[in-house]
């Protein structure tokens, strides 16, 4: 009696995870997924460059060409 109790309880798992499979590997999910990742992936980007620029900018700054491009950039 156990053994049919564990059956069906094991289909019924393997059920669920056809379902959930199937709804991740939709296009919609897919594309859902991507831009999520994508708009994160971009926001961090841009948290760690402002970061590491405020933190390399001014050693960046004292470096003559960037000071010249800066003072050019200033007189326009």
């Amino acid at each position: 009696m156990g053994t049919d109790a564990t059956r069906r309880e094991l289909l019924n798992e393997l059920k669920q995870l056809n379902r959930t499979l199937a709804a991740q590997r939709s296009v919609g999910h897919i594309l859902y997924t991507g831009i999520i990742y994508g708009v994160g992936f971009f926001i961090g980007s841009a948290i760690i460059a402002t970061i590491a620029l405020g933190v390399f900018g001014p050693v960046v700054g004292e470096i003559d060409w960037v000071a010249s491009m800066y003072a050019r950039g200033v007189q326009l």
